[in-house]
């Protein structure tokens, strides 16, 4: 099974190409049929039932051996996003925000576990913080946000959801941690790096200052 899968995401570059074309040429109902292909295919299931599981019952099902499963995780959210962008073409605002938001749950949860998003979804992942970009955004959410956009090399759009979220938590010192964390990490990079990042080393600096005075 974990060869398959392995398999599965070198291919899924493809089928997100597949599914991206069907959209964009108005066949959603063949787009969708696409999605249910691969939920059937690598998690023997169908879109319908993956919806009804709680958020800690979808983050078990991208489990192998109680840790999260790069493969598993990263096509689940990439399914998640394709989906959303289906319903939103269908005005189905609410059932779109609903895959957005677990896909970047899932990509948050791969984060966390210190995994890179592979490139074969990485597209993705980008499409799935684009369409979140026009919603309003939950704290935890926010969370999530940060650290994918930092993930998909977004520097700027990860800071601007790092302030977000932690003007949300009103400055919690778990939330101000992590922070000061990552901008201590992004410290140890070159001048000319952090230029190109589009995060100066003197703006860094002057964030720290900003999150010590809180």
């Amino acid at each position: 099974m974990r060869d398959y899968i392995l398999r599965l995401i070198e291919q899924f570059g493809l089928v997100w190409r597949k599914i991206v074309h069907l959209r964009e040429a108005g066949s959603v109902e063949e787009a969708q049929a696409a999605i249910n292909t691969a939920y059937r295919d690598l998690f023997d299931t169908h879109s319908h039932f993956v919806d009804l599981l709680p958020d800690e019952d979808l983050l078990k099902l991208v489990q192998f051996e109680g840790t999260i499963d790069l493969d598993r995780c990263a096509v689940l959210a990439a399914l998640h996003v394709a989906e959303g962008q289906c319903f939103q073409e269908q005005g189905m605002i609410d059932e779109a925000y609903r895959r957005f938001d677990r896909a970047l749950m899932l990509y948050g949860a791969l984060v966390r576990s210190n995994q890179q998003i592979p490139p074969e979804v990485r597209e993705a992942a980008k499409a799935g913080l684009y369409e979140l970009s026009n919603y309003e955004l939950e704290p935890a959410t926010l969370d999530d946000a940060w650290r994918v956009y930092a993930a998909v090399g977004d520097y700027p759009n990860a800071e601007d959801h790092l302030w977000q979220w932690l003007e949300a938590t009103e400055f919690a010192e778990a939330a101000c941690s992590d922070a000061q964390a990552w901008y201590h990490q992004l410290l140890t990079r070159s001048d000319a790096s952090l230029e190109q990042l589009g995060l100066p080393r003197q703006e860094i600096e002057q964030s720290l200052a900003q999150l010590a005075a809180h």
